[in-house]
């Protein structure tokens, strides 16, 4: 039985070499018992950050103060992000939204550039996480809230929505939507980021 071939491009094929070679040296020289980090995560994200924070240790990379910060700034924002999206689960794929909503893709990708759903990149697609609708459509208010927020990030979005609130009571934006408050949300979600300016 013949195996199907997959023809991969020159530019990815020259970093996919460049990546098994950084890595088999970052391996090498880490050592088995460094690599614990790698084999405990759960996501293709999760792995880049461990093997991105391996290859400080392990290469010895030195750098000035501010370039460490900033490095570990951009550790701490993706790992942020994956918490998010670890948070927003469970997710609907584009197909199970399109059925849900009773609507075409089109119309669905419109209603995501309007700023009506909220989705995540995945791949070459995205997912929408399920907080956001309720008895077969979208929650009441969740595209004003979306409109009122100063960001078109979807983290700073699920940031939002996800995070308790004192404001709240201690609840998240998503728990008093998902009750039908919606005032008092739209009205946070306008000052939010804008906290402490």
């Amino acid at each position: 039985m013949a195996m199907a071939t997959t023809t991969i491009d020159a530019p990815i094929q020259a970093a996919l070499d460049r990546g098994t070679k950084t890595l088999k040296t970052v391996l090498t020289k880490a050592g088995s018992k460094a690599v614990g980090s790698l084999q405990t995560t759960t996501n293709e994200v999760g792995y880049l950050m461990a093997a991105a924070r391996l290859a400080i240790e392990a290469l010895g990379i030195s750098a000035d103060v501010v370039e460490k910060q900033l490095h570990d700034a951009r550790l701490r924002g993706l790992e942020r992000m994956t918490e998010l999206r670890k948070a927003a689960e469970p997710v609907l794929e584009t197909g199970a939204v399109c059925k849900l909503l009773s609507l075409s893709r089109e119309t669905i990708r419109k209603k995501v550039d309007r700023r009506q759903l909220l989705a995540l990149p995945k791949g070459g697609d995205r997912v929408f996480p399920a907080f956001q609708f309720q008895d077969g459509d979208v929650l009441p208010g969740f595209a004003e809230v979306l409109n009122a927020l100063a960001n078109d990030s979807p983290f700073v979005a699920l940031s939002f929505l996800l995070s308790k609130n004192p404001d709240f009571g201690g609840k998240t934006a998503c728990d008093l939507l998902q009750a039908g408050e919606v005032d008092p949300v739209i009205a946070e979600a306008r000052g939010f980021l804008n906290h402490g300016s």
